[in-house]
């Protein structure tokens, strides 16, 4: 579908909601310290002379000491990864073999459940409860654990629900772990800095005695527009954060050292910008939800974090896959519910992160008019 296209809307082209790539310029300060340490010779398997070669791992935990109040082991615990995509794969590699399972609440993202086939890996999926604000069912997530368990897959905040779990939610798993000394928890963080209404984002880092059990994953990508730079980490024990540097430089040699200083920057000199982008985020949010309220039977829950609202168009079709397919074809790329788990069956992934608001509200426009002409 051409961009020209004009659908009689004013709008040209097709409408993107469904790819979580923040269309907003990665900061000028992050560009400088990339082209900085280029400039002076980071171009070789390790930094040049003068450069800190640990300037990544100490920004991560002057990052947690500040914003969490959690002290964590730079050298230790840290580990800077191709993305999330690979501190997520590497995690699940070091944890399981095939035929092991993983317990993952869902709806949840779709690219780890997508992993687990790759690694042979069975999941246990329990569904959210969506009529209490899409909340974890501490009691179902503890029948599922079973023999053959190795992991727990949390992402939170929540991809594509946009749900954050409370404390209380949190301190259950915490003794969730407890009672299975054998089983790890792996949590996705990515969206954990954008937060909307005052929500709060919490972390099990600020429990030593559960290190050992945890996978903690986050990356640049959302918070500082950053998803082609390919840079995120993981905050672990010190033993598995071992096994992971390993695995990490068997299979790529570890992250560009350039990249790496300008993530570095990020931490440390982009608070500003990040608050610029979650203020215009919440604007384009707020004009997404404006819109859907007028759908007719549709229904959704206010996101509070991330890119994502997550209506429910069970009332149209239970078969999301194919409206997805009808709504590209009415103009707006969405995904389907499916793609999250059995539970996002009758729902379509709408992101508000690649659009700007009129376009967005024109998006809800198409989507609202194919309903109708849908039910004649």
């Amino acid at each position: 579908m051409a961009r020209s296209e004009d659908r009689g809307d004013g709008v040209e082209g097709p409408i993107n909601m469904w790819v979580a790539d923040p269309y907003f310029k990665t900061d000028e300060k992050i560009i400088e310290a990339f082209n900085y340490a280029v400039a002076n010779g980071c171009t070789h398997y390790f930094p040049a002379r003068g450069f800190d070669g640990h300037v990544l791992h100490r920004a991560i935990a002057q990052y947690y000491l500040d914003d969490m109040a959690v002290q964590v082991d730079p050298l230790g615990e840290v580990c800077p990864t191709h993305g999330a995509q690979e501190a997520l794969s590497l995690s699940v590699q070091a944890t399981t073999r095939p035929g092991d399972e993983i317990v993952v609440p869902e709806p949840t993202y779709s690219a780890f459940i997508d992993k687990l086939e790759a690694f042979g890996v069975k999941p246990v999926f329990v569904p959210l409860l969506e009529e209490e604000h899409w909340k974890l069912d501490i009691d179902a997530l503890r029948s599922a654990v079973s023999e053959k368990t190795k992991m727990i897959y949390l992402c939170d905040p929540n991809n594509p629900t946009g749900s954050v779990c409370t404390r209380a939610e949190l301190d259950a798993l915490s003794e969730l772990l407890k009672e299975n000394k054998t089983v790890s928890l792996l949590i996705d963080e990515c969206y954990a800095r954008i937060l909307y209404d005052g929500s709060a984002h919490h972390t099990l880092l600020d429990d030593r005695g559960l290190l050992d059990q945890l996978y903690v994953v986050s990356s640049f990508s959302k918070t500082y527009a950053m998803t082609g730079w390919r840079l995120g980490y993981l905050v672990t024990g010190r033993r598995n954060a071992d096994r992971i540097k390993h695995l990490s430089e068997e299979y790529n040699g570890g992250v560009s050292y350039a990249v790496q200083y300008a993530g570095a920057a990020a931490l440390a000199r982009c608070s500003g910008s990040v608050r610029s982008m979650i203020e215009e985020l919440d604007r384009r949010r707020r004009v997404m939800l404006g819109a859907l309220a007028e759908v007719k039977d549709v229904s959704f829950e206010t996101p509070s974090a991330g890119f994502e609202v997550f209506p429910d168009f069970s009332a149209y079709s239970r078969h999301t896959v194919r409206l997805a397919s009808e709504l590209e074809e009415a103009g707006v790329k969405t995904m389907p519910g499916v793609k999250y788990g059995p539970s996002g069956e009758g729902h379509i992934r709408l992101v508000f992160c690649a659009e700007e608001a009129p376009r967005i509200s024109a998006g809800i426009s198409r989507i609202s008019e194919h309903l109708r002409a849908r039910r004649g």
